[in-house]
């Protein structure tokens, strides 16, 4: 029998929210997933709870916990998605149930008056980035970056609230304060909507130190994705950029060579940030003269000396820099100088874990043309869930659209390290027999045939001259996305179609807000386009699936994994990339059908997904489409 909770919650969706939702329609699937996600607060237990899309999920999740009278925090995977579930589902529910909320977000997505009025323009670009944000901060209550739109990241890295930088109650804009007015609503909210990076970094911290305050339920939404997302802010990150960029901040020549930085009056400094400099020369140098012939390359790093001289270098300079500068500055550059040798010390302190060769993590190097990076990552983030995360609330709920293979939820368990959770599958309440159908086309091999790049432009200029509505073509290889595009991007445009390219003119959010106001675009799309995306309508009415996503074997983590379980005597490739591969295939072939109203074609141009024993597993996970 379904706990108090679950009846209440089942009884508020009937009584008080489906009368004041115009389209609402009653779904099984919703009340399911309410009464698990409400028995799981009850009982203080940890839930996997899938649910397809068009199931309601938010509303299933939200409902209980409001009406629980515990506090919550709610994370999903972008600040997009954040802005989407604070203005439209929390926003609605507020109307009807009395529960303050707020949404959270990293410290540097906030502006520092203080550093927005110390800050001296360099450029006449930098000025007029300037004199905007100097009319916004009039303006805005909030301070957040999402209400300016997009800012220039070497201005706006410059302006935005800073730990290092900051004076606390001594500052003069303390009550003006957006980062700690943001905080306070924290504190005074019920429900609090952050994402996983910030969940990640607030359990890194001690507990006196956290950035969130402690609340008793934790809701993982895009629960999929957050495996990605530990591994990322757990991890370390060297890059020649981010050196770069710190250290001219302390002392840089411009092109007229004017000695410019916070150290520029401070000569007794120059030979202490020379010396760094000339470190991290030999060090990138080192790592592209190992590692010529590989952009991408896992394994023992044999530039250790290069790396502890860096370090040296860095340490001498920490020390030396504040002596040098004293009496020589105003109080305001003080402060930024002090920031910029606590990043310094921060890098010097990952130089240490880095070499230290911790068990359970990987370390690789990355090479690009301008960039160059010493990168290092747990193997799982199985210690941080069970330290760090899942002890800390008494439920947690973990939901996605993709959380099983076919029901099975061993994958996503065992990736995460959760020994003990309940789990529940819910399929879309959508007619996708009816709304969808599917096409698979042969004779297409991007990895082994080089006339598969013009077969699969034919396919897309066949679809793009039959088809009404927008196209939305995935691929898994950014070369294959260039060479179709190659060739297939001159005869759509001249068929009438909009044609857009991931990384090429706009930003993914522009793409997509052209998508929906033309309802004929093409977009050619990678990784972030598989999952996310909610076009509805004849903006989207047919999706290309170019090759079914297994995940680089060479990728670092991956590789790791693969031989961590091949030493278990697993069989990793059913065990792991399998399983990895059908999810995102899943949250790929989500992409089109959005509502009850859309229909669509989806053409998958694998014959593996037919022709390999494995491709029943992808078949399987849309048994209830319309497959030609």
């Amino acid at each position: 029998m379904p706990s108090p909770l679950a009846q209440a919650s089942v009884a508020f969706l009937h009584r008080m929210a489906a009368p004041s939702m115009a389209e609402y329609e009653p779904r099984t699937e919703q009340e399911r997933m309410i009464e698990a996600c409400a028995d799981a607060i009850e009982e203080h237990a940890v839930l996997l709870a899938e649910a397809g899309t068009g199931t309601g999920k938010t509303f299933a999740y939200l409902i209980p916990a409001m009406l629980s009278g515990k506090r919550a925090v709610v994370s999903t995977r972008t600040i997009n998605l954040q802005e989407q579930l604070v203005r439209k589902d929390l926003a609605f529910l507020g109307s009807l149930i009395d529960v303050p909320y707020a949404i959270a977000k990293g410290r540097a997505n906030y502006l520092c008056l203080r550093r927005l009025n110390a800050f001296r323009p360099e450029t006449e670009k930098d000025e007029q980035e300037y004199l905007h944000l100097l009319r916004w901060a009039e303006q805005t209550k909030s301070g957040d970056l999402e209400d300016f739109g997009f800012a220039d990241v070497t201005v706006w890295d410059r302006v935005c609230s800073d730990a290092d930088a900051c004076k606390g109650r001594n500052c003069a804009y303390c009550q003006r304060c957006f980062y700690y007015t943001a905080r306070r609503s924290w504190e005074n909210a019920r429900v609090i909507v952050a994402n996983h990076a910030l969940i990640a970094i607030n359990g890194l911290l001690a507990p006196d130190a956290r950035i969130l305050p402690q609340t008793e339920l934790l809701i993982i939404d895009e629960a999929h994705s957050l495996e990605k997302v530990l591994s990322d802010q757990i991890g370390i990150a060297l890059t020649n950029r981010g050196f770069d960029y710190v250290l001219n901040r302390l002392l840089r020549h411009d092109e007229r060579g004017i000695c410019k930085g916070l150290l520029s009056l401070s000569p007794v400094a120059f030979p202490a940030v020379q010396s760094v400099r000339d470190r991290l020369a030999g060090l990138w140098s080192a790592v592209r003269e190992q590692y010529r012939d590989r952009q991408t390359v896992r394994g023992r790093v044999l530039v250790e000396d290069a790396l502890s001289a860096v370090q040296g270098a860095l340490r001498a300079l920490i020390e030396e820099a504040p002596a040098a500068a004293i009496g020589l500055y105003a109080e305001d550059d003080e402060i930024e100088l002090k920031a910029a040798l606590a990043k310094l010390s921060a890098y010097a302190d990952a130089i240490t874990a880095f070499l230290d060769e911790p068990e359970e993590a990987v370390r690789w190097t990355e090479i690009e043309t301008h960039r160059t990076a010493l990168r290092m990552a747990p193997l799982y983030p199985h210690a941080f869930m069970q330290k760090n995360l899942l002890p800390e609330y008494e439920t947690v709920l973990f939901t996605s659209a993709t959380l099983s293979v076919n029901g099975d939820f061993r994958f996503m368990r065992e990736l995460l390290g959760i020994a003990q959770a309940s789990s529940i599958s819910l399929p879309s309440p959508f007619d996708l027999e009816r709304q969808v159908q599917v096409e698979i086309v042969e004779g297409i091999d991007l990895r082994t045939d080089a006339m598969s790049f013009k077969k699969l432009a034919d396919v897309i200029a066949a679809a793009a001259e039959n088809e009404t509505g927008g196209m939305l073509v995935l691929f898994t290889s950014r070369d294959a996305m260039r060479r179709v595009w190659d060739i297939s991007a001159t005869h759509l445009r001249a068929l009438g179609r909009r044609v857009m390219m991931q990384g090429d003119e706009f930003q993914n959010r522009a793409m997509l807000e052209i998508m929906r106001e033309h309802q004929n675009a093409v977009i050619f799309g990678l990784d972030s386009f598989w999952e996310g995306v909610d076009i509805r309508g004849d903006a989207l009415r047919c999706l290309i699936i170019t090759k079914l996503p297994f995940e680089v074997p060479t990728e670092p983590v991956n590789q790791a994994r693969t031989e961590d379980m091949e030493r278990q005597g697993k069989n990793a490739f059913m065990e792991y990339s399998l399983p990895r591969a059908v999810l995102k295939f899943k949250q790929g072939f989500g992409r089109l059908i959005r509502s009850r109203t859309d229909t669509g074609r989806v053409i998958i141009c694998d014959e593996r997904i037919r022709t390999k024993r494995y491709g029943r597993l992808f078949l399987e996970s849309i048994r209830r489409t319309s497959l030609r």
